[in-house]
């Protein structure tokens, strides 16, 4: 609405954090007219320094104003301040000529968008909506109410929107296809939806029966310095599973990471129970799970070597991915194959109203998008991402071996989605990625990732939906060494599968949601291809015969709401592979939460896992010469078991979010191999692995904070992971069969990621990464034989490298935040590893001319790494 504004005084020359009313009485006070200004919901949430003694003081005013939306207008002896575009002063030049034009056409959908957007006209604070049939009134005094959650500038579906109803509490969150369901009180009742960067909206409703709404959803605007913004931080303290963390990508851009680069990877080692072995590495550990025991899946599809250049980026453009959903425990019954973790990575759909792109250019990278719509109702993205990295790897250390090489990758991801109807979609989506390098002219490894996928999405009235995806993952690598072109060669590896998946989800009852559904995966793997390389060479060609295996899976869930403080999530996924030999057995996923009060629950988890394919290596982390081996008579599957708890609280008005989780696991089968074993071109490889029990447990703890001008997070984990042998090779058996450390196993584990944001304009970033040193095994004497001297190992993992400690800074400044703007340049500065420490990845001992033995210690990146990023939309 439009308000006068009252003559007030103030005798201090220095205003700070004054909302805008107060400013109004500066601007009038200064000019002499008399003002009329529009104030909304919004404004309340806006904050104003003005110094009077600047001379220029009114100009930064109208500058600020303008920033953040605002049209300043002089008319007639007055000045009017309005969001918006403003106050037209005389009509268009054709209004009468095209009146009759206008009266004849319906209104253009363009327009009927854009007043939905408005932040004054047909808003959840000025209307009221009508949920299903006035003469048909639900018996019950419920109905559920679902539709989908969807930005207003983009249309794009936004995942993890809390809607929380104000009368019952009941609460519901918006999927990955921004789609949610929600049970409601018959009769006048408010539905509060908010998240993180997003405006809190309150939708007033009058509930007669089962009914549908979609919501619009608008991006929080941080602009001045002291706007204070809320959002919904009750999302872990009312779903009814734990372990689950989710991260939408527009939250971490800012996250200073190696050379200034968004990764996916690294955003979730930031997170409690989340640890990998060291800088460069690919892979990672959840709660004590070796790294195959992760499933990783993006857009549906299993990736299998989810990194770049040693795992010094993720393989996921950060422009194109929407939301990522890491479950460490309580794993929903629709995922399987893994032991120990899901990470589940979803790209956005692409823009439904403009044509969008982006550009970015750092130390390393190249990369950019462009997305859009095609006609009203399908949506494309398409971006890629490429590197100029070979200058790296000479500032590496020459112990390292890798200051002499080169290397390479590049990535492509493309998707388009096409809307049928309300209640029917297909979403086709696509990914290739590429790495070549050499660790010297003569030897190149190169690696490649490949996935498709179509997806079916339908609804079938108000309570059934279904999702029918069907896919093909396809992940090689291949090392070729031409040192001797007598004996050169090229060594590969190749796993192809085939899936389909369907899933439904139904509502039985106000208290009763299930999920059931199937899946089939077909496994085609070529364990390994030895082939001469040139026409001088003359190696022998060997070629491992290949392994094929199918894997299916039914489930059923049931989400119990017994009450509106306590509900209960159960299920069960009878799993079955089929290779050589038939496994199969149940697997139960029970999960519970009780509402200790509005703000606090406590949680409960159990779940039981099965695995029937291994990664085999003997390297510390995910390496390209790692094979992965499908379960068979003579390797069993894996088998994992988990129980945890944990309270979870929203405090200071829902500002900080608090999380406590305890955890213990325990593991069959996990495949450990042989001292002196060979992996690579092995056709006995039953015979080089051996069968280990695995144990872990800890506790996990998470302060978040995601609102104001400070913001981010804090996590802390202590926990412990060993492993003994279960196979009876007597004196042979690792550390005598008694328990040892796990290579991954880091006790203490904190980080901490924090973002201050000085104005609209400038923010700072910076974190910081503490753990324990890995276990190593190392020589503690050596004894003389044969006329030589041999060397008398420790027992397996009984020593550690020293611990791990890094801080990291980052300046970021975005110089165009003008609304309307048609393009936005932005950039950031920072420094990794600040202090400069030489973290230790890695100990190797040799021998020197005298015959004493040396240890050696490997760093990664020693000294501190300045970046800049450039990046650049449209």
């Amino acid at each position: 609405m439009l308000g006068q504004v009252q003559q007030g005084y103030s005798q201090a020359k220095v205003h700070r954090n004054i909302g805008l009313d107060s400013l109004m009485v500066l601007l009038q006070k200064e000019s002499g007219q008399k003002i009329y200004y529009q104030s909304d919901a919004s404004a309340k949430n806006l904050t104003f320094t003005v110094n009077e003694g600047d001379p220029s003081y009114t100009g930064q005013i109208k500058e600020d104003l303008a920033d953040n939306g605002y049209t300043i207008l002089s008319l007639k002896g007055y000045i009017f301040v309005l969001k918006g575009a403003g106050l037209a002063q005389e009509l268009p030049w054709d209004y009468f000529s095209a009146a009759a034009k206008r009266e004849k056409q319906p209104v253009a959908q363009d327009y009927i968008d854009a007043l939905a957007e408005s932040a004054n006209v047909a808003t959840s604070q000025n209307k009221t909506y009508q949920i299903g049939d006035k003469g048909n009134v639900s018996a019950s005094g419920k109905a559920y109410m679902s539709g989908y959650v969807r930005d207003a500038v983009t249309g794009e579906p936004v995942v993890g929107v809390s809607l929380v109803d104000n009368v019952t509490k009941s609460y519901a969150q918006s999927d990955a296809h921004g789609f949610y369901k929600i049970l409601l009180p018959v009769g006048k009742t408010v539905l509060d939806v908010g998240g993180y960067s997003l405006e809190d909206t309150k939708v007033h409703l009058q509930v007669y029966g089962e009914g549908t709404l979609d919501v619009v959803v608008k991006e929080k605007v941080f602009a001045l310095s002291g706007v204070v913004v809320s959002a919904e931080n009750t999302n872990k303290v009312r779903a009814n599973h734990m372990g689950i963390e989710k991260v939408r990508m527009d939250r971490v851009k800012n996250v200073p990471m190696v050379f200034g680069e968004s990764d996916v990877v690294k955003i979730i080692l930031t997170l409690p129970g989340v640890k990998s072995v060291g800088e460069a590495s690919s892979g990672f550990n959840v709660r004590g799970g070796a790294t195959d025991q992760n499933l990783v899946l993006f857009n549906g599809g299993t990736v299998y070597n989810p990194s770049h250049l040693f795992g010094v980026f993720s393989g996921f453009n950060p422009d194109i991915v929407s939301d990522i959903e890491l479950y460490k425990s309580s794993v929903p019954v629709e995922y399987g194959g893994r032991i120990s973790s899901v990470l589940d990575v979803n790209s956005r759909e692409g823009n439904n109203k403009k044509i969008t792109g982006s550009l970015g250019i750092g130390l390393l990278t190249a990369k950019g998008h462009v997305e859009g719509p095609v006609g009203s109702k399908t949506t494309f993205i398409a971006g890629a991402r490429a590197t100029y990295s070979d200058w790296l790897l000479s500032l590496l250390p020459e112990e390292s071996e890798y200051n002499d090489g080169a290397a390479s990758f590049y990535d492509l991801t493309a998707g388009i989605t096409h809307k049928f109807n309300a209640n029917n979609s297909i979403h086709v989506n696509g990914y290739y990625s590429v790495d070549d390098f050499s660790f010297s002219a003569d030897t190149l490894y190169k690696y490649r990732n490949a996935n498709a996928s179509l997806k079916w999405k339908s609804n079938f009235g108000d309570k059934t939906s279904m999702e029918l995806t069907a896919g093909y993952d396809h992940y090689d690598y291949a090392t070729i060494d031409k040192f001797s072109p007598l004996k050169a060669y090229e060594m590969s590896f190749r796993i192809e599968q085939m899936y389909g998946k369907l899933r439904f989800k139904s509502l039985l009852s106000e208290k009763h949601t299930i999920t059931y559904g199937a899946d089939i995966v077909s496994f085609d793997l070529l364990p390994g291809s030895y082939l001469p390389y040139g026409d001088a060479s003359l190696v022998v060609p060997d070629i491992i015969p290949n392994e094929t295996g199918i894997e299916g899976a039914a489930y059923l869930s049931d989400s119990w709401s017994i009450s509106e403080k306590l509900s209960l999530d159960f299920g069960v996924r009878y799993s079955m592979f089929n290779s050589d030999k038939f496994y199969s057995g149940p697997e139960f996923r029970l999960s519970g939460r009780a509402m200790l009060s509005d703000k606090v629950s406590f949680k409960v988890g159990v779940n039981t896992m099965q695995q029937y394919i291994h990664m085999l290596s003997n390297s510390i982390s995910v390496s390209p010469t790692d094979i992965w081996k499908l379960s068979d008579r003579n390797i069993k599957p894996q088998k994992g078991w988990q129980v945890a708890g944990g309270f979870y609280a929203s405090l200071f008005n829902n500002k900080v979010e608090a999380s406590i989780e305890g955890y213990y696991k325990e593991m069959d089968n996990y495949l450990d191999y042989k001292s002196g074993a060979v992996i690579i071109m092995n056709r006995n490889i039953a015979e080089d692995v051996i069968n280990t029990q695995g144990r872990a447990y800890g506790a996990e703890l998470m302060l978040k904070k995601s609102v104001g001008k400070l913001n981010g997070w804090l996590s802390y984990t202590y926990s412990k992971t060993q492993l003994r042998e279960k196979d009876e090779r007597g004196v042979n058996a690792i550390n005598g069969g008694r328990w040892y450390d796990a290579s991954y196993d880091k006790p203490h584990d904190a980080k901490l990621v924090a973002n201050y944001k000085f104005t609209h304009r400038v923010s700072i970033s910076a974190n910081a990464d503490y753990s324990t040193g890995r276990p190593i095994t190392v020589p503690i004497a050596k004894y003389e034989y044969g006329g030589g001297y041999r060397l008398y190992y420790s027992d397996r993992n009984s020593f550690r490298i020293p611990d791990y400690m890094r801080i990291d800074a980052a300046l970021n400044i975005e110089p165009t935040h003008k609304l309307g703007a048609f393009t936005h340049f932005s950039f950031s500065i920072g420094v990794y590893n600040v202090t400069g420490r030489k973290n230790v990845y890695s100990v190797y001992f040799d021998t020197d001319a005298a015959g004493q033995i040396k240890g050696h210690q490997l760093c990664i990146f020693g000294a501190p790494i300045p970046y800049v990023n450039f990046n650049f939309k449209f």
